[in-house]
């Protein structure tokens, strides 16, 4: 990593790895297929399943995995002889009289051995507190030797419990395909042999169609580049590829851009310098939606030219800088609110676009020094960072006609409100521009439509999230409907996801781009989930998307029809009694095909084929569909380990709340013995952190190796059980978090006392769930949690960024008291009366400044509180992976807990 580039994840779930492997990686429309240029040293293998913001992890490849996994012999290969019997073989021939002889001297040694290992173990076991209820016993013997089908973290983090995924990406047509009959099911992928690894296109309707798209190594000026992303049109006859890719927040990063002809083989360089043959450094670059023209941004500039590069490049604007971004997100845009690197909007026709321009030039700077430079004096990195009550940065759109080659600024009205934050923004076809602008504290939300013929603004509707004491967030992207001659719907629509008068997220239709009353499609106690609208099939007028329908904890696949009899009927498409399944699709234009994503409570199983065969697992594996996921991989981890067993479980509160939370326990019991207990927590406003996903991690590992129970609780004021549960959260950040923590681990273990070791009960938690670690110590005193680690916590929210942190806490000089007296750690005392805890945080940490930790460790000092320990990342970010650092963090939790739950830290005398 370049010492003046700063790297970020995302704070929820960080704690968790990445959801899946693959040989490469999964394609997506912006598709990383690195596998050779990872900077492997900086990641760890994933378990399986689990969304995160945390690393990446190691790719580790198949044929590496099929290595390491193999019985070598020695000698002849086709032999089945054993190591010793060909060793004994080679060094004393056929002598089989002196082969005795040796073998029966090597039994008396192994036996002599054995004995001797009972003998330590036996007065280790009577030596061990002499306790055999109170006293942890690891799952791993003094031997060093695992109990039968156990994991630890080590065999997380070699990859044990990876399963390869083939890519797969559908390349999107240009336009809405009306029919099944028009979808081909077009999508990319890879393949890779001795010759090395290739691209190519493929139908899903048509398995003899296949097209090569070339290497994903090229040499161009005598230098050898491997691609990191890639991008193809859908005639197949272009392609947009990025080397040499450095990341700089969650979602931005800067690379060397190149675009291929396909026909003639041709590579160049994508520059705002027409016919440069040499390559320089974009933050982007992109095909727009009817293929027409490739944009990118340089130094904050934008760019665009036609696709054929005849022509040179056209600069749209001039005034980029470190301060003003156009197109392009900064730092709290990308992070907090639109979740993207871009900010750019192309009309479905290409004929013009409108992008966003944000000016950071009043946004207060943080600074943090670069360490491990070989520097007399560590170079300083900055970002413009805003926090509560200082200044945000100023946002205005553009529109540019392209026909008529003019930039208009878009009129945004914000006459009625001094700050501002943009939201979410679409095209409603050719014509309409539809975005979204709140205030500054995010509580009231107004859509705006703008007219491009008129070049007239209109408001169209607007909501006030103080009436169920909420807030707006992130919002799901709207879902365009096309006009239809068949149902004579003559205007563009559109879907939306918002709180109806229930409270919970649900989808509305509005029927024209200025609709200011939607049509209501979804009703229930329950949420629409992940990406909302996964697909529309024009045919049948029908809308695909996951909610969470039979649980809070599960997604599935349903559909709604927009018009024709019967309208609105929820249709039902997986099985209501798998109540705690999780499906995530994409599917193509049509509706005719898709991959279906089954990612738990099982094991993740991949496919793609027709979506009437995907509906389910089941239905994946009784039909003939495209496997993508590594079926042996599943099997060998089903038949090598014994997974722990996971339960779903909910608890009625003493003020009748109730909580959802996942109980994880050794796939053995001793109903004879007290486990240890570890709780996992996050906790954040409206996210939703644990669910029916399947994953092997920290705290499988923990549960299968150290003979521990593991509980990962949701509190109140997250997401996806309405927003009476979530407003909760409403200006009491830290204040409910820790007393449904504390109060679901204490019933928990009053129900299950005879199982449980109330002298090793932790908690932990990364970056919210730092927070709320944190909290809940400070507010438990002692009483319940012995233990505890937090792992990038935020102690002070006036330290924090402004968009999130006032989108909960609102205005400082209105509500100072609650910064100070809730949500804030006051009260170090209360962790003198733990046994041990533990600190960890990241130098370079841009998200959640090591600020935080710093000063909280400094009142423990001024308190003379010394019962801690504490490891510090130099240069690591939020993700903290910098020079190793993923993988010794890891492991420094894990065992760190190990030694914890076996008496090995003492609370420090005073």
């Amino acid at each position: 990593m370049a010492s003046d580039k700063i790297h970020t994840h995302k704070r929820k779930n960080s704690h968790l790895f990445n959801e899946q492997s693959t040989s490469g990686s999964s394609i997506r429309t912006d598709y990383d297929i690195s596998m050779d240029n990872l900077e492997m040293e900086n990641m760890v293998p994933p378990p399986i399943g689990r969304t995160t913001s945390i690393p990446s992890v190691p790719m580790v490849s198949t044929s590496r995995i099929d290595l390491e996994n193999q019985d070598h012999t020695l000698g002849n290969p086709e032999s089945s002889e054993s190591w010793d019997d060909w060793y004994l073989t080679k060094k004393f021939g056929q002598n089989k009289r002196l082969r005795t002889t040796i073998y029966s001297i090597l039994g008396i040694l192994i036996a002599y051995i054995i004995v001797l290992l009972i003998i330590s173990l036996s007065s280790s076991k009577g030596s061990n507190n002499g306790n055999s209820s109170g006293s942890h016993k690891p799952n791993i013997q003094q031997n060093g030797i695992k109990r039968d089908k156990s994991f630890d973290i080590e065999d997380v983090m070699k990859g044990n419990f990876m399963i390869d995924k083939k890519n797969f990406h559908f390349i999107e047509p240009p336009y809405t395909f009306e029919s099944h009959d028009m979808d081909p099911g077009l999508y990319m992928t890879t393949i890779t042999n001795n010759d090395g690894t290739r691209f190519l296109a493929k139908q899903l309707f048509d398995e003899m169609f296949e097209k090569d798209l070339g290497s994903n190594k090229f040499e161009y000026q005598e230098h050898e580049y491997v691609v990191d992303t890639i991008k193809v049109n859908f005639a197949l006859d272009r392609l947009i590829f990025a080397t040499e890719k450095i990341a700089d927040f969650r979602h931005s990063s800067t690379a060397n851009y190149w675009i291929k002809d396909v026909t003639t083989g041709i590579i160049k360089p994508i520059s705002p310098y027409f016919d440069s043959e040499q390559p320089v450094r974009l933050s982007y670059a992109y095909f727009s939606p009817a293929y027409n023209f490739i944009y990118f941004v340089m130094d904050n500039n934008l760019y665009f030219q036609d696709i054929s590069a005849e022509h040179a490049p056209v600069k749209v604007t001039s005034d980029g800088s470190q301060d003003i971004m156009n197109a392009k997100t900064d730092w709290v845009y990308e992070e907090e609110v639109l979740a993207d690197d871009k900010a750019i909007w192309w009309a479905p026709d290409d004929s013009k676009f409108i992008f966003a321009k944000f000016n950071d030039t009043d946004v207060d700077s943080y600074t943090f020094p670069r360490y491990t430079t070989n520097q007399q004096y560590p170079p300083l990195s900055e970002i413009r960072y805003p926090t509560p009550s200082r200044a945000n940065p100023t946002v205005e759109l553009f529109f540019y006609n392209i026909g008529g080659n003019t930039i208009y600024n878009v009129n945004m009205d914000q006459k009625s409100m001094k700050e501002i934050i943009l939201y979410d923004a679409q095209w409603l076809g050719p014509k309409n521009f539809l975005f979204k602008i709140t205030d500054r504290f995010s509580k009231k939300l107004f859509v705006k439509v703008f007219n491009t013929d008129k070049e007239e603004l209109l408001n169209t509707r607007e909501y006030n999230t103080e009436e169920f004491n909420g807030w707006v967030e992130k919002t799901k992207n709207i879902f365009v409907v096309p006009p239809s001659e068949k149902i004579k719907r003559i205007d563009y629509g559109y879907v939306d996801t918002h709180q109806d008068n229930d409270g919970y997220n649900h989808l509305f239709y509005y029927k024209s781009p200025f609709a200011s009353e939607g049509q209501q499609l979804t009703k229930g106690e329950w949420e629409i989930t992940g990406s909302g609208v996964v697909g529309y099939e024009l045919e049948t007028d029908t809308i695909y998307f996951t909610a969470n329908c039979y649980n809070p904890m599960s997604q599935n696949l349903f559909a709604v029809r927009l018009e024709g009899d019967p309208i609105n009927e929820l249709v039902t498409l997986q099985n209501p009694s798998e109540k705690h399944s999780f499906y995530d699709y994409q599917i193509s234009s049509s509706s005719r095909y898709a991959v279906m994503e089954y990612l738990g409570p099982s094991l993740p199983f991949y496919a793609a084929g027709t979506l009437t065969n995907l509906f389910s697992l089941e239905d994946a594996k009784n039909h003939d569909v495209l496997v993508l996921s590594n079926e042996v991989r599943r099997e060998d981890i089903t038949n090598n380990y014994n997974l722990p067993i996971t339960t779903f479980k909910s608890m009625t509160l003493d003020d009748g709340v109730s909580v959802d939370y996942i109980e994880i326990k050794p796939a053995t019991m001793n109903v004879k013995r007290k486990y240890p207990l570890l709780i996992n927590v996050y906790g954040g406003p409206g996210s939703q952190t644990f669910t029916a996903k399947s994953g092997i991690s920290l705290e499988q590992a923990v549960v299968s190796s150290l003979d521990a129970i593991v509980l990962q609780i949701e509190p109140r004021g997250t997401g996806g059980k309405g927003w009476k549960f979530r407003s909760w959260a409403s200006g009491a950040l830290g204040y409910w978090e820790p007393r449904d923590i504390t109060e679901v681990t204490k019933k928990f273990i009053n129900e299950n006392a005879p199982h449980i070791n109330e002298e090793n009960v932790a908690i932990w938690g990364w970056s919210y769930g730092g927070f709320s670690t944190l909290k809940t110590v400070e507010f438990d005193k002692g009483e319940t949690f012995k233990y505890a680690i937090a792992v990038a916590p935020v102690t002070n929210w006036l330290y924090y960024d402004s968009i999130y942190t006032e989108r909960y806490m609102g205005n400082v000089d209105a509500n100072i008291e609650k910064y100070i007296e809730i949500s804030r750690l006051n009260d170090v005392s209360s962790f003198n009366n733990m046994k041990r805890f533990l600190l960890l945080h990241g130098t370079a940490d841009d998200n959640v400044h090591i600020q935080n930790t710093y000063e909280f460790t400094d009142r423990l000092n001024i308190a003379g509180i010394r019962n801690y320990d504490m490891h510090i990342f130099p240069d690591s970010d939020h993700s903290i992976r910098y020079h190793n650092a993923q993988n010794i963090i890891y492991k420094k939790l894990y065992y760190w807990i190990e030694e914890a739950f076996n008496g090995l830290l003492e609370k420090v005398n005073h």
